[in-house]
C-alpha cells in the first residue's frame, strides 16, 4: 500500500475584528476606540492609550458619526429611542434648535474646530441628538404608541436645548421633559447599542 497522506484540514477562524469589515485594526484595538468615541474623548487623550494614530482615530471617528443615525433608526428602541426622534417629520426643527445652542457649538469647538462641510455638520448634530437622547430614560413616555409623543418631545427638546447651560451634565435636560427621567449611564448606553448594531452591521475597512 502506498503511503496515506494525512489530509490537511482548515480550520475555521474568526474574523480579527468583527466590527469592521477586513480591517487591518485589531478587535481590541477598535473597541478602545469605539469607547473613545462613546465618551466623547478629544482624538489627542485617546491616541496615547490606545497606539493608533491620530489619524486613524480621526477617520474612525467620522465613520462612526456617519453610521450613528443608521444605528439608531436600524433599532428604534436603543440609543434612549433616537430613532423615533430621527425618523419623525419634525426633526428640523430639533436640528436648527441644537445647531444654534451654545452646548453644540462648544462640542463644535472642542472635537471639530475647522469644521466646514455642510455633511459633516449634518453628522455632528445628529451625533449630539443621539447622545442626548442616549442621556433620558424615556420608558414612561409612549413614543412607541402615540406620534403625538414623539411630536411633543421634539417640541420639548427643541425648547429646552437652548436653556441648558453648556457645561451642565446631559441628564439636566429630563426637568424640562415630563415624564423623562435621567439615564446615569449614557456613555455606556451608547457604546453597547452601537457595538450589538456593529456586529450584525460591520463598517467598511479602517
Amino acid at each position: 500500500m502506498g503511503r496515506i497522506e494525512k489530509q490537511k484540514t482548515c480550520a475555521r477562524t474568526e474574523p480579527r475584528n468583527r466590527y469592521v469589515a477586513g480591517a487591518k485594526l485589531s478587535e481590541h484595538k477598535f473597541l478602545r476606540i469605539l469607547r473613545g468615541y462613546a465618551h466623547a474623548l478629544p482624538i489627542a487623550a485617546l491616541e496615547p492609550t490606545t497606539h493608533v494614530t491620530a489619524k486613524t482615530i480621526r477617520a474612525t471617528y467620522g465613520t462612526l458619526r456617519g453610521k450613528l443615525a443608521d444605528a439608531a433608526i436600524a433599532h428604534p428602541e436603543r440609543f434612549g429611542q433616537a430613532g423615533r426622534i430621527l425618523m419623525h417629520e419634525d426633526i428640523p426643527a430639533l436640528h436648527h434648535a441644537l445647531l444654534c445652542s451654545r452646548r453644540f457649538k462648544r462640542h463644535r469647538q472642542r472635537h471639530a474646530p475647522r469644521l466646514s462641510c455642510p455633511v459633516e455638520e449634518r453628522h455632528f448634530v445628529t451625533e449630539k441628538i443621539v447622545r442626548l437622547l442616549c442621556a433620558l430614560d424615556l420608558r414612561d413616555v409612549a413614543l412607541r404608541e402615540h406620534d403625538d409623543a414623539v411630536t411633543d418631545l421634539i417640541a420639548h427638546l427643541s425648547e429646552a436645548i437652548p436653556r441648558l447651560h453648556p457645561r451642565a451634565p446631559k441628564q439636566d435636560l429630563a426637568t424640562f421633559i415630563p415624564g423623562a427621567k435621567p439615564f446615569a449611564h449614557s456613555e455606556l448606553r451608547l457604546y453597547e447599542d452601537y457595538r450589538r448594531y456593529l456586529l450584525r452591521n460591520p463598517l467598511d475597512r479602517q
